[in-house]
């Protein structure tokens, strides 16, 4: 198991993953459970989704999930740290809640308080069911699969220090000096005035800093010694340590300047084309638990066809993806949970609520990712209605007071009426002109060119003339081993002919500065009706050009030599 970044050296912690004791329970209140009763007869895998394996495969309901651990010494408190899950869940230590969970894929913690000496349970209760009353951050209809667990890793940081430090956020201020930023950021009982001890890389020595924080948190500007450029083509990373009397940190952290300028995206200040894919963290046998060996592979895939450019869709991504993202100098979008909300949905107070929540702690959790340039939310939501204005400018407003150093946008499909992208950096829009339609009397290549021409230029009536505009989605399905010399629709022949027409109408305009194809791999998704975008006998979203096993499908190659053309 990777350590994602960041590091704590100086606490013990457990890793909790594994064998956990598991029962499925089914209909059950999450609000009336008592860990005292809980009985279990089986064994589930944590990280994991538990409707992924056999004997409860695709089904709804409560989990229940156990498992004990052991310290030697009394603690006075602890941070249980939980990766991502879904959909909601309750957690107890010991039979005494500490944390209730309804934040799909978002990292959480719970702080324990004292644990002593000696052998102590672990409980949770997790529900994948769909109540848009109790879960309304993913509901019914949304276009890809709800799955139930522990999604990503469970740890346990044991403190001993009465004050800790969180996070040191790391912002570049100059990519031409290495001038940085740095925001402590301290818990506990903090003292007025602190001396904290730093240093860059592998530096022999210490700096000693004195910090005065105010609501917990301190900001220095400083300047890294000797720093070296990330980019895509050179992805330097460098590491800060951070030493106080009880606790220490090490994060990792690149120095990069992301802006715009006449219709472009500016990485360093020179251009950059995005060329990529849009990625679902989704496996057949893991569901969104997919292990190191999986992320990695997917990586070189995208390597191998040139990208550079990766949209985390829909959700907050695991932070191992981005430390590898980051070390394999990839550029990423990532966003909130979100898919097609409704104006009804988007007035209740409790989804803005909640939508802020996650929004915030994904931008907390990812901020020191040098290769994470946009942040994004709401995937293709009535961004034509005024309450779509409303929640799109409170959750811009949020990420731009967590940080203002990267470009804020969302995919939209509202093309034709949207009143939102004018408060986003960048335009990003998702259509499949020929595939989705309902217009059957052209063959569906004909279609990219002037639907291109006409999105755009309905962007230009209200966006600023150098705004860039990128197409967040675009692209069709191929079923992976059906071949037809006609190139006959859902074919691998047809996938790679539209993908090709694509690639070719997207970058030869100089309205547009890139593209993520619908999508990289195929992924689970349901058994019902709607768009012809996924094949229902399957239940899987099969706009992949790797199958759900990452095995290539004629497209592949194809968007490979493009994109190789393409600088």
């Amino acid at each position: 198991m990777m350590n994602a970044w960041p590091h704590y050296p100086s606490r013990k912690i457990l890793l909790l993953d594994g064998a956990w004791d598991f029962n499925f329970i089914g209909d059950a209140e999450l609000e009336g459970l008592d860990p005292a009763d809980f009985r279990f007869n089986d064994v589930m895998c944590v990280p994991g989704a538990f409707d992924c394996s056999p004997d409860y495969y695709c089904k709804r309901g409560v989990a229940l999930y156990r498992t004990e651990f052991t310290l030697d010494d009394e603690t006075p408190n602890a941070l249980l740290k939980l990766g991502g899950l879904g959909l909601r869940a309750r957690i107890w230590m010991d039979d005494r809640e500490i944390g209730f969970v309804k934040l799909p894929y978002s990292g959480v913690e719970f702080e324990t308080g004292k644990l002593s000496a000696g052998t102590h349970t672990l409980s949770a209760a997790v529900d994948n069911r769909f109540d848009p009353e109790k879960m309304k951050l993913f509901l019914p209809n949304y276009d890809f699969y709800a799955f139930g667990g522990f999604y990503r890793s469970v740890s346990l940081h044991l403190l001993s220090a009465e004050f800790r430090i969180d996070r040191v956020q790391i912002r570049t201020l100059d990519y031409r000096t290495g001038k940085v930023n740095l925001r402590f950021l301290f818990k506990g009982n903090i003292p007025e005035t602190l001396t904290v001890q730093m240093r860059f890389d592998t530096q022999s020595a210490f700096d000693k800093v004195t910090l005065a924080p105010r609501n917990g948190a301190v900001s220095l500007d400083t300047a890294v010694p000797d720093f070296r450029l990330w980019s895509t083509e050179t992805p330097h990373l460098h590491t800060l340590e951070v030493r106080t009397d009880g606790d220490r940190i090490v994060e990792s952290f690149g120095i990069r300047e992301i802006h715009t300028g006449k219709k472009q995206i500016l990485l360093n200040g020179r251009p950059v084309r995005l060329k990529g894919f849009n990625r679902h963290e989704s496996h057949p046998e893991f569901g969104p638990a997919t292990p190191e060996q999986v992320m990695i592979e997917d990586l070189q895939n995208l390597r191998s066809l040139h990208c550079n450019f990766i949209r985390g869709c829909h959700y907050p991504q695991d932070q191992r993806f981005l430390d590898l993202c980051d070390r394999m100098g990839f550029l990423v979008w990532e966003e909130s949970l979100g898919w097609g909300n409704t104006k009804e949905q988007m007035a209740d107070a409790e989804f803005q609520d909640l939508q802020e929540q996650q929004t915030r702690l994904m931008v907390r959790n990812s901020i020191n990712h040098p290769g994470v340039i946009i942040w994004a939310f709401l995937n293709e939501f009535q961004s034509e209605t005024e309450e779509g204005r409303a929640i799109c400018k409170r959750l811009a407003n949020a990420i731009r007071e967590e940080d203002a150093s990267r470009l804020v946008t969302f995919a939209c499909n509202h093309v034709r009426n949207d009143i939102c992208t004018d408060l986003m950096d960048i335009v990003a829009y998702n259509t499949y002109p020929g595939w989705i339609s309902d217009d059957d009397s052209r063959e569906p290549p004909s279609y990219v060119k002037a639907d291109r021409d006409q999105i755009t230029a309905r962007f230009r009536t209200y966006n600023p003339a150098d705004k860039p505009i990128l197409v967040s989605e675009m692209g069709c399905c191929g079923l992976y081993g059906q071949h037809d010399r006609a190139a006959a629709q859902w074919s691998e022949e047809f996938q790679a002919e539209y993908l090709e027409e694509v690639i070719r109408r997207v970058f030869e305009s100089p309205e547009l500065c890139g593209l993520s194809i619908w999508q990289f791999n195929d992924a689970k998704s349901y058994f019902r009706k709607g768009a012809n975008i996924r094949c229902k006998p399957l239940a899987q979203n099969l706009g992949g050009v790797f199958d759900q096993y990452r095995r290539k499908k004629l497209a592949a190659d194809i968007v490979g030599k493009l994109f190789a053309e393409i600088s």
